[in-house]
């Protein structure tokens, strides 16, 4: 890992009902006492973004608008955990080149989505791709990439690396039905993968985040570049 790294924090990690407050608060201690000296974070909409979206479709609103209600959802989110980031941005960007910019005068910089059909994972892999950053952080609802969704297999099992190709095949075969295995999506690990970006897919545990980034021993599946 270089000085900066880039964490995609998904929307049903923190935002139940309502917002996980003490989860934001501790994340945001995690990483004011980390070493790197520049950290993005991408954050997802969550339950918050579900529910608006949920409602409005019932209600015959097309989804290119429903696409820009989830944007400000995961823009919501991320002025949240911004205001309790010391060195954070004030004012959320919308665009990933304004993050980049931002990258350089504020040692936090957090943003949501940016436009429709653009994922947080992949504003986060765009993010990484713009900033020269080779490391992006992808904390789920589980604690790695498994074979089978394991909150319906027992026998699932989970992969401690994967090459970019192998996470895209399964990435695509688990994205009918978007269940709890889809663990990132297709154009985020295509972007990881022709900028060589490692993947570290992890869990919303802060104890395995902390050691993640101190380069300790902990639990996740990384997706890199096999020789």
């Amino acid at each position: 890992m270089n000085e900066s790294i880039v964490i995609s924090l998904g929307g049903s990690v923190i935002s139940g009902d309502p917002i996980d407050a003490d989860y934001l608060q501790s994340f945001a201690k995690i990483l004011a006492s980390s070493k790197f000296k520049r950290i993005g974070i991408v954050t997802g909409g969550g339950k918050t973004a579900r529910s608006y979206i949920s409602l409005l479709r019932s209600l015959g609103i097309n989804e290119n608008m429903l696409d820009e209600i989830g944007i400000y959802a995961t823009r919501m989110n991320a002025l949240s955990l911004a205001s309790l980031l010391k060195g954070a941005n004030p004012i959320i960007p919308s665009t990933v080149e304004e993050a980049v910019n931002l990258m350089s005068e504020y040692r936090f910089v957090v943003m949501g989505g940016t436009e429709p059909g653009h994922t947080t994972d992949t504003v986060a892999a765009l993010l990484c791709e713009r900033s020269d950053t080779d490391t992006l952080i992808n904390i789920t609802s589980v604690d790695g990439v498994y074979d089978l969704d394991p909150n319906k297999y027992k026998d699932a099992r989970r992969f401690d690396t994967l090459g970019y190709r192998e996470a895209i095949t399964l990435s695509t075969g688990s994205s009918v039905g978007a269940g709890p295995n889809v663990f990132m999506d297709i154009t985020a690990l295509s972007i990881a993968m022709r900028s060589k970006i490692k993947v570290i897919v992890a869990s919303r545990d802060l104890n395995n985040l902390k050691n993640i980034l101190e380069g300790k021993p902990s639990v996740f599946t990384s997706i890199e570049e096999k020789a």
